[in-house]
Order: C-alpha cells, then sequence, then structure tokens
C-alpha cells in the first residue's frame, strides 16, 4: 500500500451542456417569444374589433334616439295643430248648443280629426256589450277587436307622422 495509484486523465470536452442540448435551449425560448408575439398581436386585433363593433352599436342606437326625438317632435306638431284648429273651429261658433251636438255627434272626439282616430267610440260599444251579460266569450272578443283596432290606428298614426316627415324635407 505504499504505491500510490495514478488515475489516468481524462480530456472532457467541456464543462456546458452539449451544444445539440445548448441548440434546444435557444429554439425553446424563440419558440416562446413568438408565441407571446403572436398571442399580444392577436388580443390587439380582436380588441379593435370589440372596439369597431361597439362604435356601429352606438351610432345605431343614437340614429334610433334622433328618430325618435323627430317622431315625437312630429306627434306634438300633429297634436299642436288638431289643438290650433279645433280651436279655430270652434271659436266662430257662438251656439254652444251647435257645438255640444256636434261632439255628441262624433263620440267626443272633434269632428277635424282623421278617420283613423273615431275608433274611440268602437270601445265603449264592446264594452258596453260585454257588460250587458254577454259572459267571458264576449269579453274576449271585445278585447281582441279592441287591439285590432288599436293596431290598424297607430299603423294610420304612423302613416300620417310619415307623410308629415316627408313634407318637411
Amino acid at each position: 500500500m505504499s504505491e500510490k495509484v495514478v488515475l489516468p486523465k481524462f480530456d472532457l470536452p467541456g464543462q456546458g451542456p452539449h451544444p445539440a442540448i445548448k441548440a434546444l435551449w435557444i429554439v425553446g425560448g424563440l419558440l416562446a417569444v413568438a408565441t407571446l408575439g403572436l398571442g399580444g398581436a392577436l388580443w390587439h386585433h380582436h380588441s379593435q374589433q370589440i372596439a369597431a363593433e361597439q362604435e356601429v352599436m352606438d351610432a345605431k342606437a343614437a340614429r334610433a334616439a334622433e328618430a325618435v326625438a323627430a317622431t315625437e317632435a312630429a306627434k306634438a306638431k300633429v297634436a299642436e295643430a288638431e289643438a290650433k284648429s279645433a280651436a279655430a273651429k270652434a271659436a266662430p261658433k257662438s251656439d254652444g248648443k251647435s257645438a255640444s251636438v256636434a261632439v255628441a255627434a262624433t263620440g267626443g272626439e272633434a269632428s277635424d280629426k282623421p278617420a283613423a282616430e273615431h275608433h274611440h267610440s268602437s270601445h265603449h260599444h264592446s264594452a258596453s256589450r260585454a257588460g250587458h251579460g254577454g259572459g267571458s266569450k264576449t269579453i274576449a272578443k271585445s278585447d281582441s277587436h279592441a287591439n285590432k283596432s288599436s293596431a290598424a290606428s297607430n299603423k294610420k298614426k304612423d302613416d300620417a307622422i310619415d307623410k308629415l316627415l316627408a313634407s318637411f324635407k
């Protein structure tokens, strides 16, 4: 045991990882960076699409609000014109008796209103028939008749408003 044991020296190529492993790490890093870049670009594009859609919806809502405001203004002008014409027709009549007869003949409405607005009296007739022992079937019929009548009346009113708006253009 007095002899020293000498181990042979091995020549190791390097202390770091193998060059193939280094290349694998580099490629993986580049792949991760590319994926993050692509994801960021897609997210940015998507957010721009959402903003554009929201802008279109806001524009549509603004146009709808303007249309509603214009319709309400037209309705107010029509009501004002009807009130003025009713007042003008009522002013020349000095006999209160003839004015009450005219109001009674039209069912309590002014005689200068369009025919579409004279549906009010039909509601009273159907309701009075329903109240005189007609039963639930009569009530159901009168309600459906009133709904049809009011829907037709609303369409005619809308047509009149459309004509009025067209005359302003």
